[in-house]
């Protein structure tokens, strides 16, 4: 497949109600999703990783480069949906984990801004604690639930399964994780899922499930540190621009990122576009990353420029 190709896709995403027994009481749904929404989720969800080596400069394209390069390899076009790629099959056992994982992690992204509104993802165990170069605990360990956040402060707790050797196993653990937490910051869930991607028949499916909450547990963190987390990495991405290099577009500011093709017997290089408007970038200089959220109140449409626009004020384009 090609990120950068416009293009519209499908998928199918069935919904397993709370109190469903084995399974039974089910909800499909077809979502239509463009190539740039998928190359938003991608963005959105390459972000805030890459934290452990040192920063250098262009780290985060370099990063963004090889997960466009992973998920275009992995996956190919069957007329408006996504299949699994042959040559997955060519891979061991380690590398089809992980690019199962992030698969995993780019849907449930996509799925969640998708059905039920979710603006901002971010992992629990990259969000810091007050004071303190230590990431976020629950129950004293680390854990990789991806935090979700809507407007008005509608907190949600989502569990990404992506496809293994052990899925019924790996969605049951996501559903007995997502079921734990009942509060953030003493604010009641909006929600709590697992959410799984999975082939049938070779194309890419997903399946959503809220289970019942057995726990009452509570997590806490300053709101800041979680925007800093999802938001900080934009930043680094803009700031490892030469000054000059970020060009004005569409009433703000873009960076370029070349991408060498993925496909066959093309050659030359390929164009994606990431930008946002000049409050967002002057709120990042000045780290106050909490408040850039709160003040979208429209998001920008911006699909007459060939552009996608995301709820948290960050656009892409493609050429």
């Amino acid at each position: 497949m090609i990120l950068t190709e416009e293009k519209t896709y499908i998928i199918n995403v069935t919904e397993v109600d709370t109190d469903a027994e084995l399974g039974l009481n089910k909800k499909d749904i077809m979502i239509k999703y463009t190539n740039l929404e998928l190359l938003h989720a991608v963005l959105a969800s390459t972000m805030p990783y890459g934290r452990l080596s040192a920063r250098y400069r262009g780290k985060r394209k370099a990063e963004l480069q090889s997960r466009i390069a992973m998920v275009e390899s992995v996956l190919e076009t069957r007329g408006d949906q996504l299949a699994k790629a042959e040559q997955i099959m060519y891979l061991d056992t380690a590398e089809r984990s992980a690019i199962c994982h992030y698969l995993g992690i780019i849907y449930t992204r996509l799925i969640a801004q998708k059905l039920y509104g979710i603006d901002c993802m971010v992992p629990l165990n990259l969000i810091e604690q007050p004071g303190e170069k230590k990431f976020v605990k629950y129950n004293g360990a680390y854990r990789q639930d991806l935090i979700g956040y809507g407007k008005q402060n509608a907190w949600s707790v989502w569990e990404p399964v992506g496809r293994s050797e052990n899925s019924q196993a790996a969605f049951g653990n996501g559903c007995r994780a997502a079921s734990e937490i009942e509060k953030i910051n003493e604010n009641p869930l909006a929600k709590s899922a697992a959410c799984m991607t999975y082939y049938e028949r070779g194309y890419l499916n997903a399946v959503v499930k809220e289970p019942e909450r057995t726990g009452d547990g509570t997590l806490w963190f300053p709101e800041e540190n979680y925007f800093k987390a999802y938001y900080q990495p934009f930043f680094e991405l803009f700031a490892d621009e030469q000054p000059g290099e970020l060009y004005g577009s569409s009433g703000g500011f873009e960076l370029e990122l070349t991408l060498p093709w993925t496909e066959e017997g093309k050659r030359g290089f390929r164009h994606l576009q990431i930008g946002t408007d000049p409050v967002t970038i002057a709120l990042m200089r000045e780290g106050k990353y909490d408040q850039i959220l709160k003040r979208m109140e429209n998001v920008l449409d911006l699909s007459k420029e060939c552009r996608f626009c995301g709820e948290d004020g960050i656009w892409v384009g493609a050429e």
